[in-house]
């Protein structure tokens, strides 16, 4: 596991039916809120004072965005993803569809952005690309909470989802293998140009890269 996995995972490449991507929905939602993903953000976002826009980008059914809006009444969490089936399980929480590389928003116009599970789904480029983009739209800060690529997280992984559907089963473990070392995620934050993000480890074989812009 020297190097990230480039094998695609299933659900970038398929189309399950919605039954199929409620399951996945509801795996992922355990994920955040029992596995320290959830955790991992609000480390950060609870440090936020007075009134802030989120902007939660690839929220999928917005578990994380509506698990945040609840513990900080101050943060006004709006959800963006591109699969219309996903947003379409987060009744209640102000969405926008679209495209990452193409983020329909002007410059500075939301206080923090935050991602969770997403990174790993792209190529280098694509999250130097990313992180640019987040840069470009956010006012006072950045937060990225995604997969460390361990031998042991594998293994982890593995055994929790022993019982789960067919595309958990297969994306889990190759999501790991897709995550990023710490000396990794650091690299590409440097080729960004963003070195006020720091990277930070969590339990459950994950680490965020957060910051608040420099004044």
């Amino acid at each position: 596991m020297k190097m990230r996995s480039t094998e695609p995972e299933r659900l970038d490449t398929e189309n399950p039916p919605r039954e199929m991507m409620a399951r996945v929905a509801g795996y992922l939602a355990f994920v955040n809120r029992r596995l320290g993903g959830t955790r991992a953000v609000a480390s950060h976002l609870g440090r936020v004072r007075g009134p802030a826009s989120v902007l939660d980008v690839g929220c999928g059914a917005g578990d994380m965005a509506l698990d945040l809006a609840r513990r900080f009444p101050n943060l006004r969490v709006t959800g963006f993803d591109l699969s219309e089936t996903m947003l379409s399980f987060a009744p209640g929480l102000p969405r926008v569809r679209g495209d990452v590389h193409r983020l329909p928003f002007r410059d500075r116009s939301v206080d923090y952005v935050i991602s969770s599970h997403f990174f790993h789904h792209l190529s280098d480029d694509g999250i130097e690309r990313t992180l640019q983009e987040f840069d470009r739209i956010a006012r006072r800060g950045i937060v990225v909470n995604d997969l460390l690529r361990r031998r042991r997280a594998v293994l982890w992984i593995r055994l929790f989802t022993l019982w789960a559907n067919a595309y958990v089963k297969a994306d889990g473990p190759l999501s790991v293998k897709r995550g990023f070392t710490v000396q990794e995620i650091e690299a590409l934050t440097r080729r960004a140009g963003l070195p006020w993000l720091k990277v930070r480890v969590h339990f459950g074989h994950r680490f965020t890269l957060a910051g608040e812009r420099p004044a």
